[in-house]
């Protein structure tokens, strides 16, 4: 199998888990902030786990309504190794979740509705954020300052804008579900190197913008553009035109005729 159609049909996997995964039930807890190594406590809605990367701290099973407090879980200055797992945020007046100057940390299978912004970066890397529903935020992430960190096989939806980065380069935005906003991705002050791949941008105003060079495709497959149709003349699944993101050079050169996400339309029909 190609490598660019693993990637997707792995991606496509994670969002079905998730879509399970995060249909638990949970606690109620207050918000959650974390200024230091030494604040990961049950106290805090620590479950588990010792900061390793082998056994990271564990936050979990929790049910937030911020009420218009700033954040949901903020988590500052870090160097331990966590996971956010199966919470759901709303009512944050800023973010539901917030990370700063934090690295190795890990948020998974979470609902994020609600919020000014779903999740948050600050300076931060090496992070993953993965199988999550963030919808109906003013944005839904936001990272300033971040690189190197994933946004993999998560469902944004009815989101101003679905993915925001600011001056952030090197990350990898794989395999998301990116639907009914009015931006869904947005690369702006200099976000460069970004890799965004085995997407599918459905019913957006603006799939994309970018002011800079990013990579919107792995040389072998790119992402669904909803509303774009050109010539498949090999018939390999790959639209023979790129899918053009900025009139400065960025493209999309092998845009997905379908999508595992994307439900097939049936075919067309003579009416009797």
């Amino acid at each position: 199998m190609k490598q660019g159609a693993w990637l997707i049909c792995t991606a496509f996997l994670l969002v079905l888990v998730s879509a399970v995964a995060i249909a638990g039930d949970g606690v109620e807890h207050s918000a959650i902030v974390i200024s230091n190594d030494y604040e990961f406590t049950v106290e805090n809605g620590v479950c588990s786990g010792s900061g390793t990367l082998n056994d990271p701290y564990v936050i979990e099973n929790w049910i937030i309504d911020a009420g218009y407090d700033n954040y949901g879980i903020k988590i500052h200055g870090t160097t331990r190794a966590f996971i956010i797992r199966n919470v759901k945020i709303s009512g944050a007046a800023r973010s539901a979740i917030y990370l700063s100057y934090v690295k190795n940390g890990k948020i998974e299978d979470c609902i994020i509705k609600g919020n000014w912004v779903g999740v948050t970066l600050n300076f931060s890397s090496i992070n993953r954020i993965a199988g999550c529903l963030i919808a109906h935020n003013a944005d839904g992430i936001r990272f300033y300052f971040s690189s190197k960190n994933q946004i993999l096989a998560n469902t944004f939806k009815d989101n101003e804008a679905a993915i925001w980065l600011d001056a952030s380069n090197g990350n990898e935005l794989i395999g998301n579900y990116i639907a009914d906003g009015y931006t869904g991705v947005y690369l702006n002050l200099d976000s460069e190197a970004n890799i965004i791949v085995g997407n599918a941008f459905v019913n957006n105003v603006r799939h994309a913008y970018t002011d800079d060079p990013n990579f919107w495709d792995d040389g072998i497959e790119g992402n669904y553009w909803d509303g774009f149709k050109a010539i498949d003349a090999d018939e390999d699944g790959i639209w023979d035109s790129p899918y053009l993101i900025s009139i400065d050079g960025d493209q999309d050169n092998f845009p997905l005729i379908t999508h595992p996400l994307v439900p097939t339309p049936p075919p067309a029909t003579c009416a009797i």
